[in-house]
């Protein structure tokens, strides 16, 4: 049977919920009772150029993330993302310690540059999770030739990558069956869902039932936290692998966190299911577009519908501002 793991992103696509700003002493409790919980990855924040504040889960250099990690014993592994373009390969240094690793996301339109980046970064020591978001959206061909290319320089994961919250069991089914096929059997599977269709245990599920071989790397975040409709709860993923995998992580310290420092956020800025992010994904479109429904109080369900029909294929996939603001206003003409 395969070895299924966790990896919570709370401190990175939590982030979203909050800017990123815990508090350092909130980060420190978050990464400590992650720790506790016997989790095995924690992905502490993105990797990125803006001035470091320590209140926020944003670095500027693997250094500051460095003295949170002050618990030499524990078996978790830790990550940062970087989103590609965002972050020059000139300022990490080699790697001199083995348990952070680096998840580079990137856009279909950056493909090449982006594994020709993660080749660069293995070269400095670095193991790495490749993140290609709307993975779903890439074809048959497109997705072979990326498979092809990490099976040459074999990152530790290659990630589905949900960013539309917008598949089902049917096509998590398909896109494994493609994958598993052709990837390295020593390359890692990952799963990144989010929750719009209110579908994420249960596309989780189906993985963990089918991937029988290969490491399976499952996100999620504390009480679900991210942007918009959010992702799959830690604590529902560790109690069901406890229940019925017998895996040794502990639910306590994640309810501590919950209630210490996740839900006072979501008193202030609430996520979860709603109707504005469910259409986006049914449309298949960037969860961006329903960002822009609910700050701008925009209500109507069929309405909003007929808004994200209209949005052109080549548009749906990368947020554009413009083009939202425009169809509203025509349609309100």
């Amino acid at each position: 049977m395969t070895k299924i793991k966790i990896l919570d992103c709370t401190l990175r696509d939590g982030g979203y919920v909050n800017q990123w700003n815990f508090g350092e002493e909130n980060i420190q409790k978050i990464i400590r009772n992650l720790e506790n919980a016997h989790l095995d990855y924690i992905e502490c924040g993105f990797l990125n150029q803006k001035v470091y504040n320590s209140n926020e889960s944003l670095f500027q250099n693997i250094n500051q993330l460095e003295k949170f990690l002050y618990n030499k014993s524990s078996e978790t592994l830790y990550s940062l993302m970087i989103n590609y373009g965002e972050y020059p390969l000139e300022n990490l240094p080699e790697c001199k310690n083995n348990k952070i690793f680096l998840r580079v996301a990137f856009h279909k339109r950056n493909f090449k540059e982006a594994i020709i980046f993660c080749e660069q970064l293995i070269e400095k020591g670095y193991g790495i999770f490749l993140n290609p978001k709307q993975t779903n959206l890439y074809t048959f061909q497109e997705m072979l030739e990326l498979i092809n290319s990490a099976n040459e320089f074999k990152p530790k994961a290659l990630t589905i990558v949900d960013t539309n919250g917008a598949m089902k069991e049917d096509d998590v089914f398909k896109l494994f069956q493609l994958i598993d096929e052709n990837l390295d059997k020593n390359i890692a599977l990952c799963f990144h869902s989010h929750n719009n269709l209110q579908l994420s245990f249960a596309n989780a599920k189906c993985l963990m039932k089918i991937c029988t071989v290969r490491e399976l790397i499952i996100d999620s975040s504390v009480f679900g936290m991210g942007r918009g409709a959010g992702n799959l709860c830690s604590e529902l993923i560790v109690r069901y692998l406890k229940d019925n995998y017998g895996a040794n992580y502990e639910l306590v310290p994640i309810l501590k966190i919950i209630d210490e420092q996740i839900y006072p956020i979501f008193t202030q800025t609430t996520w979860g299911y709603s109707f504005q992010y469910f259409l986006s994904a049914v449309n298949n479109c960037h969860p961006n577009y329903a960002k822009y429904f609910v700050e701008n109080q925009i209500i109507s369900a069929e309405f909003i519908n007929n808004i994200l029909q209209a949005i052109p294929d080549d548009k749906k996939s990368v947020y554009d501002k413009d083009l939202i603001k425009h169809l509203c206003n025509l349609s309100k003409v």
